[in-house]
């Protein structure tokens, strides 16, 4: 690793706090050249409302107005963190769909923004985002800093999730057997319990058994339920 690196990584994994955590993200998107730095992560699970965790330094205001508005909900950015790893950078095409967001961020000196999504195997999703006012961020400032804005990325995910992780995740017993793992991965295909029986070779009150086992350490109301809950949380690799 480089001093920078490793500066980083010390930094963040000594915090305690979301709150301290945050600084230390802000700090490095200051010496990057950007005023300003916001950072989502959301969790896998409840599927229909998922707990997300915000923290940002933009202008009150402006944070006031976005959550009043529900921006979140059309925020291109967000939606593309939800399907895409790969970084963006604002723009009006990317925005098209929702153009008041960008201009009322821009009322707030909220001009240029770079924004990176992050997931993880536990199907934890975080967005970081680093903005200014001016310069516009051009493809040689990228090119220079990516290594940097990309480290930062990782290591605010890593440290944001070890503090919020216990608030956002579940308590569920994540330890499913080898069995269970089965039944859900082919409870995933729309396969049966007689279906599964079959295809592994057990009885078909053998499979239930471990359905029902499965739902109880993830806390699901059924079968369907536990496979979706398993997938979503990256334990059906």
């Amino acid at each position: 690793m480089t001093c920078w690196q490793l500066e980083q990584l010390r930094v963040v994994s000594a915090a305690v706090s979301p709150t301290d955590t945050f600084a230390a993200v802000v700090a490095e998107a200051n010496r990057l050249g950007f005023q300003y730095a916001s950072f989502g992560l959301k969790s896998p699970v409840p599927i229909v409302a998922p707990r997300v965790a915000w923290c940002s330094n933009y202008p009150p205001d402006w944070e006031q107005l976005y959550n009043k508005r529900g921006y979140i909900r059309r925020d291109p950015t967000v939606a593309h963190a939800i399907t895409s790893d790969e970084s963006v950078c604002w723009s009006d095409a990317l925005f098209a769909a929702c153009p008041e967001l960008l201009e009322n961020a821009r009322s707030f000196g909220l001009n240029h923004g770079w924004a990176q999504p992050r997931r993880d195997a536990r199907g934890m999703v975080s967005l970081l985002t680093l903005c200014r006012s001016d310069p516009p961020i051009e493809s040689a400032e990228l090119e220079q800093k990516a290594d940097r804005m990309q480290w930062l990325s990782h290591v605010c995910h890593e440290g944001m999730c070890r503090i919020w992780g216990h608030v956002l995740q579940d308590s569920v017993d994540g330890s499913l057997s080898a069995r269970e793992l089965d039944v859900l991965r082919w409870s995933c295909e729309g396969k049966t319990a007689l279906d599964i029986a079959q295809i592994i070779g057990i009885a078909e009150a053998t499979v239930n058994y471990h359905a029902r086992s499965a739902c109880a350490k993830l806390g699901a109301g059924n079968r369907t339920a536990a496979a979706v809950r398993a997938a979503v949380m990256g334990l059906l690799w």
